[in-house]
C-alpha cells in the first residue's frame, strides 16, 4: 500500500527559507535606502530653507537702504569684530514688524560669531527713529561653514566697507554644511542709486 500524503523534504524548507531570506533582504534595503535619502533630503531642504529665508530678508532690508546719513554712523559698513568675525550694518527702512509701530528707519546689523567650534550668523536690530535700545542679536543661521561678503563699486570689489557713500552691489556668499557634504549658495544684491 502506497502513502498518498506527501510532506516536504530538508532540502526543499531550507531552499525555500533561503530564498524568503534573500527576498525579505532585498526589500529591507531598498526600505532602508529610500528612508536614508529622505532623511537626507529633509535636512537639505531645511538648509535651502533657511538660506532663502535669509536673502529674502537681506535682500528686502538692502533695496530699502535708508541713503541718508543719520549721525556720525555711514550708510553701510562692514568690517571685522575683536573676536575675528564679519560683521554688516546698514540703516534700512524696512524694519521688523514688531518695532514697526515705533517708525520706518533702523539700524541692522548681520554679525558672525564662533562658538565651540559652531559658526552661527547673527541678526540684531535698533530703531533710530525712537528710543529704544539695540534688540538682543538672535541667531539666525547655525552650522555655518563659509560666510563672505563682497562689496562692488565703480569696476572694483572690496572685501570690506567703511566709506560714507555705499557700494552699488553687495555679494552674499554662504556655505551650510549637511552631514560633511557642503551646500553653497551666493547672491547679490543692486543698492538703490545714491543721489
Amino acid at each position: 500500500m502506497r502513502n498518498s500524503s506527501q510532506g516536504f523534504t530538508l532540502i526543499e524548507i531550507l531552499l525555500a527559507i533561503l530564498i524568503s531570506g534573500l527576498v525579505l533582504t532585498s526589500i529591507y534595503g531598498v526600505f532602508s535606502s529610500v528612508s536614508s535619502v529622505t532623511q537626507r533630503l529633509g535636512k537639505e531642504g531645511e538648509q535651502y530653507h533657511k538660506a532663502r529665508i535669509f536673502f529674502d530678508r537681506i535682500g528686502g532690508e538692502l533695496s530699502s537702504l535708508r541713503l541718508s546719513q543719520i549721525g556720525e554712523q555711514a550708510v553701510l559698513s562692514s568690517g571685522t569684530t575683536l573676536d575675528g568675525g564679519i560683521f554688516l550694518e546698514f540703516n534700512t527702512e524696512l524694519v521688523s514688524p514688531l518695532l514697526e509701530q515705533y517708525g520706518g528707519l533702523s539700524r541692522v546689523r548681520y554679525e558672525l560669531r564662533t562658538a565651540d567650534e559652531t559658526t552661527s550668523l547673527y541678526r540684531s536690530e535698533q530703531l533710530l527713529l525712537a528710543d529704544l535700545a539695540a534688540t538682543e542679536s538672535l541667531l539666525f543661521i547655525e552650522g555655518l561653514k563659509t560666510f563672505t561678503l563682497r562689496y562692488y563699486r565703480q569696476g572694483h570689489w572690496q572685501d570690506n566697507w567703511q566709506n560714507k557713500v555705499p557700494p552699488q552691489q553687495v555679494e552674499v556668499f554662504l556655505e551650510l554644511e549637511v552631514d560633511g557634504r557642503s551646500m553653497p549658495f551666493r547672491s547679490s544684491f543692486v543698492l538703490p542709486e545714491v543721489k
